[in-house]
């Protein structure tokens, strides 16, 4: 949500601006030609104020839009993670992923796997934290 001050400005500036508006519109004949000039020239003024504080709310809304999108991503992604006891698992990936890191870091990181040979039994291992995990 954009800041209190910013819309609360916005709204002063766009008051103003009508306030002007309405005095240039009421005062038909009592304004001299150099006095209307000026009033008109507040207004201009003060709605490139309300442009310009308007552009600034309209930053402030597409940075939290960003910001509920990043955040909306990571509660999908974490929902699509299966847990087995040992290990996170993606659907329809066949690599899992780094238990350690996702629960210290929430990152994913894929594990390498390691085929059982004469000195070491079938594993996976991190090669961010360089934990193992033995099947």
């Amino acid at each position: 949500m954009p800041d209190i001050g910013s819309i609360s400005a916005a709204i002063a500036t766009v008051k103003t601006s009508m306030d002007i508006a309405k005095a240039i519109k009421d005062s038909k004949t009592s304004l001299s030609e150099a006095e209307t000039k000026l009033k008109i020239a507040d207004l201009v003024i003060t709605l490139a104020d309300v442009k310009f504080e308007l552009a600034d709310v309209q930053d402030l809304l597409r940075k939290k839009d960003d910001e509920i999108r990043v955040l909306k991503e990571k509660v999908d992604e974490k929902d699509s993670l299966i847990f087995d006891g040992k290990l996170y698992w993606k659907e329809e990936d066949k690599i899992p992923f780094c238990t350690v890191c996702f629960e210290k870091e929430k990152k994913l990181y894929h594990l390498t796997y390691y085929k059982r040979n004469d000195w070491t039994s079938e594993h996976y291992r991190c090669k961010i934290c360089d934990n193992t995990y033995y099947l």
